[in-house]
């Protein structure tokens, strides 16, 4: 649809032509020009009335003045995921200014039970991160609390944990071996449906099932890959595959999402499935203790010879050591997901009954890899820190034409958006601090938490002094007042009027 100052544009050009031509083609010639100029002064005028012309345009240049800031004490940023898979460890970051004279403690609990904490010098402004793994499924509720000499700031943490969708994997070893093994147990042990196939000989093969039927697994066609979520494979398996298969796992990850696992090692030969992860071995090749980092916890593991992945763009690394060196990481190519690691002996943690260790390796690289499977429709909460009696911005993605939501069962009224059509966004005013609930028609549901307006004060005061720094000076506005408009408009009017009357 044409926008409206066109059509009014329009209206007034017309206008104006029909005017011009009819006195132009009155008998009399007399004060021709006073009558056309008239017309003109009478149309433009009244455009102005209707359309914003003019309005807001700077006359001289505007000078821009920052005022200084003072930020506040207490918590002055904070950043954590409002929701994460089971088993995936919680982080929190921010920044605190402590403007008091003696340090300032600050705690992270959660049921009763102290998670992390940090220590802020006296009159310093210092950065935190704090790590926990939440054991529980659902929302709960966290405290971020400063303490000095007394309580200076608490405030809630709200999170919910999802629970893991059980995968469908495919395991591919070129040997039998213990990592081969017991990753093939604690996938089954924990609801995932495995399926492996394990070279004994050269073109002979065992099948192991756990938790579904027997079907084959001779040739991997596309077919069978599309019934799976992530494919788990040492690198030398998949050296040893025909090209009809090794493409079809390429197609699969590239076209159609399936996640591809990678166990590799310094000897791999080059494909498109390790082209991301080039390999760096260490001359010395006597077992150690290596610290690993995953997911902001440490682990010890013993490791022979170990092979690092050098670090290049589109890489993110997912498994370091203290050094920074890179064990395991992921990159995307096309629809899928690429994970290659070069650990092989994870399994020493089950022996030795670390479960916690291995437990979180691989729900790491399983979740960075696996398919990701389409949804009708997504949510995303568009604004930081919901606060009650505060505008929220809500975002519904989703292929519905004209979809329909409600929060905490009032109806959102959505717009959408006019570059992206999948987008649609509304705005919700909570009127209770707690959980709220946002529902699509399809039945996605997205839980979401309204603050106190009380809560957060020290980034709101921030946040306002922001908002606030800038100051334009010197922007005078070419704005005429509407009356002189008014005047020129009725003045041009009835010279029109009065001048055909005359004789």
């Amino acid at each position: 649809m044409m926008p409206l100052h066109y059509i009014v544009l329009i209206i007034c050009l017309l206008l104006l032509v029909f005017l011009c031509r009819k006195e132009w083609m009155r008998a009399n010639r007399k004060r021709l020009t006073a009558r056309l100029l008239a017309s003109l002064l009478a149309v433009v005028s009244l455009a102005y009335l209707i359309l914003p012309i003019g309005k807001g345009r700077p006359v001289t240049p505007a000078k821009t003045v920052l005022q200084p800031t003072d930020t506040p004490n207490g918590i002055a940023a904070i950043y954590w995921p409002r929701q994460i898979n089971a088993g995936s460890a919680l982080q929190v970051q921010g920044l605190f200014n402590n403007k008091e004279n003696h340090p300032v403690k600050l705690l992270l609990s959660g049921f009763n039970e102290r998670l992390d904490s940090a220590t802020i010098p006296a009159q310093q402004q210092q950065s935190f991160i704090f790590n926990t793994r939440p054991k529980h499924a659902g929302r709960a509720l966290y405290s971020l609390t400063a303490v000095a000499k007394d309580t200076i700031e608490k405030e809630t943490i709200p999170l919910e944990v999802l629970p893991v969708k059980p995968l469908k994997v495919l395991l591919l070893a070129a040997a039998p071996d213990f990592e081969h093994k017991f990753l093939a147990g604690w996938l089954s042990q924990n609801g995932y449906m495995v399926a492996a196939r394990t070279a004994i000989s050269k073109n002979k093969y065992s099948y192991t099932y756990l938790d579904t039927t027997r079907f084959p697994l001779e040739q991997l066609t596309p077919a069978l890959l599309d019934a799976f979520d992530v494919l788990v494979a040492d690198a030398a398996a998949l050296a040893a595959l025909n090209a009809r298969e090794l493409a079809a796992i390429r197609t699969q990850v590239a076209d159609k999402g399936l996640g591809l696992l990678v166990k590799t090692d310094s000897g791999a030969a080059r494909n498109f499935y390790n082209q991301p992860f080039p390999l760096t071995a260490l001359a010395d090749k006597s077992e150690r203790p290596v610290t690993l980092q995953l997911a902001g916890t440490n682990a010890m593991l013993r490791m022979e010879a170990p092979v690092y992945i050098t670090s290049t763009p589109g890489t993110q690394a997912l498994v370091t050591d203290a050094q920074q060196h890179i064990l395991a990481g992921s990159s995307l190519y096309g629809s899928g997901k690429l994970v290659n690691t070069t650990l092989h002996n994870t399994y020493s943690w089950l022996l030795a009954g670390n479960r916690e260790s291995y437990q979180n390796l691989w729900l790491l690289l399983l979740q960075k890899a696996a398919r990701t499977r389409p949804q009708t429709a997504q949510w995303f909460i568009g604004t930081a820190l919901p606060r009650v009696r505060m505008p929220v911005t809500l975002r519904l993605e989703t292929s519905t034409p004209q979809p329909m939501a409600t929060v905490n069962g009032a109806r959102l009224s959505l717009a959408q958006d006019a570059v992206l059509p999948f987008q649609w966004q509304g705005t919700y005013w909570p009127t209770q601090a707690g959980w709220q609930e946002a529902v699509a028609a399809t039945g996605d549901t997205c839980h979401w938490y309204a603050f106190d307006e009380n809560a957060w004060q020290p980034i709101a005061a921030r946040e306002q002094q922001r908002q606030g720094s800038i100051t334009a000076t010197g922007a005078d506005t070419a704005t005429l007042p509407k009356i002189y408009v008014v005047i020129v408009l009725l003045l041009a009017l009835t010279f029109l009027w009065v001048e055909e009357k005359m004789v």
